[in-house]
């Protein structure tokens, strides 16, 4: 008996276990989610609202089979995603078009996520907060009220409501904007705001404070915004009266010359005057004329247009309507406007400007009519002395150029200072030859660019030179024929050159009776870049050539009343060069008699 009931006892025992594991077994569903931050989205709107996010979250990530995403607007999903438990994305944007690739139908929807944990657990479910697919653009109106106003005889009218009115099928409306345009199509006055509130007061003025213009039509244009970016624009006209007959027009009427003269004389410096034009309201010009007035008053060249040809500027050329280059004088702008029935026609002239193409004149003075900056002054001064009948001189460049007409040293002046202290080095800092003349050329600037062209020479004297055994004569060069030590049969100019510094140095050498005079020839050599030939052409050419010059030139100075016992000559060709004869700028420098004079 007492088995019977210990083996009806455990059996009992077994089917509440069972029981007990049976409820521990019963599947459950997994917590699943899907969210969107955005009201909604509208694919044709700004690029914020272009498309729409949703943040997926999903429970038992182990058990899941499979899953979907639907966006349902209440008659059927339009768009679906789905995959398995390999791709469970965190997040996915909807561009607002269906699965065909067209946009899916405008309206409220919801996206609904579906997850499969296979045979035994319930699918989970769960939704989005409801939002928007927004497709079509907002409607609306613009009025004015009143359509037409009338400028008083001030040109001001009286206060315009404009009104503007939006709505959206599916969106709530965010903001507007409005652009007034002129007849011509610029923008005159603009407005902007945000709904509620589409009713503005306007003045009539433009932004920067100009009434509108009479007997013209101004026109708007509201674009509307809903918020998700979606815009429509909306127009309307409003048409301004005539004024009273008889009125001048109001605003700047003008004709400013650009500067205070100019100078067509083809250098590409101050060719043309510009001429800034001011029409006054542009909205009523009908027609223009600009005349260019010489002294007299009597049109010279004229220029046209009417109220769609209004330029900013005009230049003029300095030439006559049939292409003759005016005279120098004084010239004067003349512009006239006609407005038709809104105003008076208005005319305005400029001030004077000048037309100048005559580059200054005047002439250049030397301090000292020879320079002499060892025995005399250290320094000259050159001075310009120039002027211009019409305009004020500028500035001006002096240049000084070396016997062989290279540039030796070059001075920039402003005026009015009139003078250039020069201490006979060049820009390389190498002294003045001896004996020779300075070309110098002054260019003379206008304040319109004109340029003037002063000449003059400045004259060096001979220069003596102490040195440890009593003097040295700076080189002068004395011009011979080629190859030969004939200093008469050369060129004319030439020629007179070497008398007139023959002498001098002939009256020079008088002040030293006490002195021996050695005469030293030098010569180029041109076979610089070859030794061996240039050794030929020293011993056999340039020795004996400058040795003939050097006594040719004695002689000349016995014939001038030296002793000849006073005298000795040599010749040394190329061997002590002031410059390197491969400077074929300044070799002309090599060519030479140097005179030494000693105890």
């Amino acid at each position: 008996m007492k088995k019977a009931l210990l083996g009806l006892g455990l059996a009992v025992l077994v089917i509440i276990v069972a029981l007990v594991g049976c409820q521990t077994a019963k599947p459950t569903t997994p917590q699943n989610s899907i969210q969107t931050e955005q009201a909604g989205l509208a694919p044709d709107g700004d690029k914020q609202h272009s498309t729409i996010d949703f943040a997926l979250a999903f429970g038992n990530k182990d058990a899941i089979k499979g899953w979907k995403v639907e966006m349902d607007n209440g008659s059927g999903p339009q768009k679906q995603w789905s995959g398995d438990a390999k791709n469970l994305p965190s997040n996915l944007s909807w561009d607002g078009r269906s699965e065909a690739g067209s946009l899916a139908p405008e309206g409220t929807y919801t996206a609904k996520l579906t997850v499969d944990y296979g045979a035994g657990t319930p699918a989970g479910t769960a939704e989005s907060n409801k939002f928007v697919l927004d497709v079509s653009p907002p409607t609306g109106s613009l009025s004015f009220n009143p359509q037409q106003v009338t400028p008083d005889k001030d040109g001001a009218v009286d206060a315009v409501t404009i009104s503007i009115s939006g709505k959206s099928a599916v969106a709530k409306m965010d903001s507007w904007s409005l652009d007034i345009q002129d007849p011509n199509g610029k923008t005159f006055r603009s407005f902007d705001g945000k709904w509620p509130g589409g009713e503005i007061r306007w003045d009539g003025r433009s932004t920067k404070g100009d009434w509108v213009s009479p007997a013209q039509t101004y026109s708007g244009q509201a674009t509307l915004r809903d918020e998700f970016g979606l815009t429509a624009k909306v127009t309307a006209t409003i048409d301004i009266g005539g004024i009273p007959a008889g009125l001048p027009a109001p605003g700047s009427l003008a004709v400013v010359p650009g500067s205070a003269g100019f100078s067509p004389n083809g250098d590409k410096v101050m060719d043309t005057m510009k001429l800034n034009l001011s029409y006054g309201p542009k909205e009523s010009v009908n027609s223009w004329k600009l005349e260019i007035l010489d002294s007299n008053q009597t049109a010279q060249k004229t220029f046209t247009g009417d109220g769609s040809n209004l330029p900013m500027s005009v230049t003029w050329d300095g030439k006559s309507g049939s292409g003759i280059l005016q005279p120098d004088g004084r010239y004067t702008a003349r512009l006239s406007v006609d407005y038709g029935k809104a105003f008076n026609p208005g005319s305005t002239t400029s001030t004077a400007f000048v037309l100048d193409v005559t580059p200054p004149t005047g002439s250049l003075m030397l301090s000292d009519p020879l320079f002499s900056p060892i025995e005399g002054k250290p320094t000259i001064t050159i001075s310009a002395d120039a002027s211009s009948p019409l305009a004020k001189i500028d500035s001006w460049r002096l240049e000084i150029y070396d016997p062989e007409n290279h540039l030796f040293r070059a001075f920039e002046l402003t005026w009015p200072s009139r003078n250039a202290t020069w201490d006979g080095k060049s820009l390389k800092g190498d002294f003045v030859e001896s004996a020779e003349e300075y070309p110098v050329v002054a260019k003379v600037k206008d304040e319109f660019g004109n340029v003037g062209t002063l000449k003059t020479v400045i004259p060096v004297d001979i220069l003596v030179e102490k040195v440890p055994t009593g003097f040295r004569i700076l080189s002068s060069r004395i011009f011979f024929k080629a190859y030969t030590a004939d200093y008469q049969n050369v060129r004319p100019d030439l020629a007179v050159q070497n008398i007139k510094r023959l002498n001098d140095l002939a009256a020079k050498l008088k002040k030293f009776p006490n002195y021996k005079i050695k005469l030293v020839g030098h010569a180029v050599m041109i076979h610089w870049d070859n030794k061996a030939l240039g050794d030929i052409e020293q011993r056999e050419v340039l020795i004996p050539l400058s040795q003939a010059r050097a006594e040719a030139v004695m002689k000349a100075l016995v014939d001038r009343g030296l002793d000849s016992r006073m005298f000795t000559t040599e010749g040394v060709g190329a061997s002590d060069q002031l410059v390197p004869d491969s400077n074929l700028n300044d070799r002309w420098q090599n060519r030479r008699v140097a005179f030494f004079l000693e105890k």
